[in-house]
């Protein structure tokens, strides 16, 4: 009698839609901290990606100023 009492003293263990409750809430804010986070990695890929074709752009350029340099300066 007295597992009982103690057992029904505290809602939480007696009732198992409240426990269930708790579990999603605890479940949704995981949720959204996964969301927030894969968010954040997709700008900073975004970030990534501009990065690197502005780096593309510059090295093409490069290369042909590199080209038509080497062009005036060949002795034969």
């Amino acid at each position: 009698m007295s597992e009982l009492l103690v057992k029904f003293q505290d809602p939480g263990q007696a009732d198992q839609l409240t426990q269930i409750m708790a579990e999603l809430e605890k479940t949704k804010l995981v949720l959204h901290e996964t969301i927030e986070a894969a968010l954040e990695r997709g700008c900073k890929i975004e970030t990534l990606i501009n990065k690197s074709n502005d780096l593309s752009g510059s090295s093409k350029m490069f290369f042909k100023t590199a080209k038509k340099q080497n062009q005036c300066c060949t002795f034969m």
